[in-house]
């Protein structure tokens, strides 16, 4: 149906493009509900960096950050840096997968979602020269958690209904 190799790195660079802008429309929700979908963003940064290895570069990521941080009027870099640190660790986790396997990785994912749950929380209370209450940051990277399933389903059924493996299968340069 389509090439592999031309359609791969078209659908996770429109969802790292959908959601910010999802993010940008006032849903109602409470304050740390509010940061379910720049987190959500983030997450999807982590599974197609750890499932399309080599497809999102920092470019597309740091203006998928860039776009975050004007939709949602966050301070400027904010999520451009969440973005651009979830990269990093997603390229981490990646060469703990290929040394160490996978249970390592998963390990190292729980980690890094910590790791960058505290960092978010951290930068906020530096950009607003005070203490911001962790349980919003944590409550909104489990809400994000919660949603991760659906943007999953997403491009793997996308994946699956545009892409014929038995075409394409030799050509696959990542699994």
């Amino acid at each position: 149906m389509f090439d592999y190799r031309l359609t791969a790195p078209v659908l996770p660079v429109l969802l790292l493009f959908l959601l910010p802008a999802l993010a940008a429309y006032p849903w109602q929700m409470p304050m740390g509900t509010s940061l379910a979908l720049p987190f959500l963003t983030l997450l999807v940064i982590l599974f197609c960096t750890l499932r399309y290895p080599g497809i999102l570069v920092s470019p597309v990521v740091f203006i998928s950050g860039l776009a975050c941080d004007l939709f949602t009027r966050s301070p400027l870099g904010y999520w451009t840096f969440l973005f651009l640190i979830t990269l990093s660790c997603a390229r981490a986790i990646t060469l703990v997968v290929e040394s160490h396997g996978r249970m390592a990785g998963w390990i190292c994912f729980f980690f890094a979602l910590a790791f960058i749950t505290f960092v978010a929380w951290a930068v906020a209370s530096l950009y607003q020269f005070a203490w911001q209450i962790p349980a919003l940051t944590i409550e909104g990277m489990l809400m994000a958690l919660a949603l991760l399933p659906l943007p999953v389903l997403l491009l793997v059924g996308l994946e699956k209904l545009l892409i014929l493996p038995e075409d394409n299968f030799i050509s696959r340069p990542f699994q």
